[in-house]
């Protein structure tokens, strides 16, 4: 199969709408089987764009308008950089080891801001939509960036994930001489 090029920014954007909105139709679900369309994108405008640490329990529309902004904004942003990751780790195998940490630390702290932005609003975050929202975005847009690239996943199968680099030998124990 031949290569082709992928223009990054434009892969990348398609990557974060994508993620953005699996995250986005995910709230909705779980919004409307709680009885209240449109209320995780309301607290997280609330507490995210407006830096409100007692957001209102009622639906503000103009925070679920200013977080669809912000969330969509960082989608595309993410999607770009997972692009480019993913783009460098097809040329430079060695490189995935480093992606797949980056990935890894940047969602472990994504969830700590998450816990403790919940904690600080008296539990009026929505710790486990945002949590479920998190893992399918982020899953969807990993899913969708492994089909499209059959050249990083032919790197699996020259080399497994972390044997980028080869043990040293270990120098002769000098005492046996």
């Amino acid at each position: 199969m031949p290569q082709r090029e992928h223009s990054t920014v434009r892969e990348g954007l398609l990557t974060g709408l994508i993620g953005g909105f699996v995250v986005a139709v995910w709230y909705l679900l779980i919004d409307v089987a709680r009885g209240q369309p449109f209320h995780t994108p309301s607290v997280l405008g609330q507490v995210f764009v407006g830096r409100d640490t007692t957001p209102a329990v009622q639906v503000v529309p103009q925070a679920v308008a200013q977080f669809s902004l912000l969330h969509f904004g960082v989608f595309l942003l993410l999607g770009i950089i997972l692009v480019a990751l993913v783009h460098l780790a097809t040329r430079n195998p060695s490189m995935r080891m480093g992606v797949w940490l980056g990935l890894v630390i940047s969602f472990l702290f994504s969830m700590g801001v998450l816990f403790m932005l919940y904690s600080l609003t008296d539990e009026r975050l929505p710790w486990w939509p945002a949590v479920g929202g998190s893992v399918l975005g982020i899953g969807s847009m990993a899913l969708l960036l492994w089909r499209r690239h059959p050249a990083l996943r032919g790197t699996f199968d020259q080399a497994p994930l972390g044997d980028e680099v080869k043990t040293p030998l270990h120098p002769r124990d000098r005492s046996r001489q």
